[in-house]
């Protein structure tokens, strides 16, 4: 009976690391703190760099979408994406801002920087 407990507690410990994110793509809370300002998720792309500063790296890349908007009649959009990458040294860990069409979609949090 010991051993079928021990095996159950091992499964669920499994389980729960499996639940766990990635520490390469853990998403930040929706905010990130530049000095004494945040920066939210849904601020432009020029507040953003206005409370941070210029980012250590920019990734400029397009996604295409396509939508419906009236019954058989489909419209295809070309989605700007940027990411900025903010490294702020071995103490700090790295952040990934994702941006849409000049928006900020999600924070992402990486390892310590460098």
């Amino acid at each position: 009976m010991r051993r079928l407990a021990s095996i159950a507690c091992l499964l669920v410990a499994g389980a729960l690391l499996l639940a766990v994110p990635d520490a390469q793509a853990r998403v930040h809370g929706g905010s990130l703190r530049c000095g004494n300002r945040l920066v939210h998720e849904g601020d432009q792309m020029d507040d953003v760099f206005r409370r941070c500063g210029a980012p250590t790296f920019r990734n400029f890349s397009t996604e295409y979408i396509s939508f419906e908007t009236a019954p058989g009649f489909f419209v295809n959009k070309a989605v700007a994406i940027e990411t900025w990458t903010y490294n702020r040294g071995p103490r700090e860990f790295t952040r990934y801002l994702e941006f849409r069409d000049g928006a900020l979609v999600r924070i992402t949090e990486g390892n310590y920087g460098y």
